[in-house]
């Protein structure tokens, strides 16, 4: 019960509502409070702002800190006019200087505890919703990398040697891992290129690679394509091309393209030195990773007899 009444005094506090409904609610607060004392005494027992404490105070924390103040000098006015008058507080000009600077001392206190109060509930809440959206990001980006998993493992040996088809699947499965990874496991919107470039060449000889491009910023969504793209081109080089010999090279250049509204970056994929390559015949998984889909808007393989090209369009951010 008592944590249902703190849920709904949260969501006062960070409800947000017409600025008129607001003035109306603290006009209200006033002429209650203004009300109730003269009902009690009509201000005879003296500590004439004795009600208007609370109305600060609940401003502050309910309202905002620009409320809480216009309350703190109706209320000083309201009190002064309707309970100091005759009753001590203005026969001479100390008493009421004095009473002026503890009430503007004592207000300040109120309204920066009511605003301490109100941004920690709204900071809370904010945390919260985050953690939702982290939550949620995490459920979807789980589900995407099973199923990517899935479609991995489904292609089976069929005839290929178990050993080969596991060292395959596993180098498959780190790409993945690393997609993840650059993305902050859905914490970021975008992971940077050549960090991606460098992380996907890792696992092989990152010598022989000559990188050359400006700083980008690749879409969510086009990470793990395009990480799973350059681990197959990675894995297909030392395999068949020019990463299986020691003379061969390969350079990775990137650019980009599009406009602000729909940015996209130009990477090329070049290898030379390698021995004569042809176009596979065999449509595997892996040469589906390197059509397009998802993140990768176009992809162009050219076989040449010096080597692969390989141009991608991706979805930049």
């Amino acid at each position: 019960m008592a944590r249902v009444g703190l849920e709904q005094v949260k969501r006062l506090i960070v409800a947000h509502r017409p600025w008129w409904v607001n003035w109306a609610v603290l006009a209200a607060a006033l002429l209650l409070a203004t009300g109730l004392r003269l009902a009690v005494d009509a201000g005879s027992g003296g500590f004439p702002f004795l009600t208007y404490y609370p109305v600060v105070l609940l401003s502050a924390v309910f309202l905002g800190g620009e409320y809480a103040a216009v309350a703190a000098v109706a209320s000083a006015a309201a009190a002064v006019h309707l309970f100091g008058n005759g009753r001590g507080l203005l026969t001479t000009p100390a008493i009421p200087l004095a009473i002026a600077a503890l009430y503007a001392m004592t207000i300040l206190v109120v309204i920066a505890t009511g605003q301490v109060l109100r941004r920690l509930v709204q900071e809370n809440e904010a945390h919260l919703k985050q953690q939702e959206t982290f939550n949620a990001e995490l459920q979807h980006r789980t589900k995407n990398a099973l199923q990517i998993m899935r479609a991995l493992i489904a292609r089976g040996p069929r005839g290929e040697d178990p050993a080969s088809y596991f060292e395959t699947l596993a180098g498959r499965l780190d790409a993945l891992a690393k997609a993840n990874e650059l993305l902050r496991f859905g914490a970021l919107e975008s992971a940077e290129l050549g960090a991606m470039i460098k992380a996907a060449i890792s696992p092989f000889d990152a010598a022989r690679f000559e990188l050359d491009g400006p700083p980008c910023q690749v879409a969510r969504q086009a990470v793990t394509p395009l990480m799973l793209a350059l681990h197959e081109l990675c894995t297909n080089s030392t395999k068949y091309g020019a990463l299986s010999v020691d003379a061969g090279m390969v350079a990775v250049k990137w650019g980009t393209a599009g406009d602000a509204a729909h940015p996209g970056i130009e990477l090329v994929w070049r290898e030379t030195g390698g021995p004569r390559v042809r176009q596979p015949t065999h449509r595997g998984l892996g040469t589906r990773l390197l059509t397009p889909h998802s993140g990768l808007a176009a992809v162009h393989q050219d076989w040449r007899p010096e080597g692969l090209v390989c141009s991608m369009t991706v979805i930049g951010a």
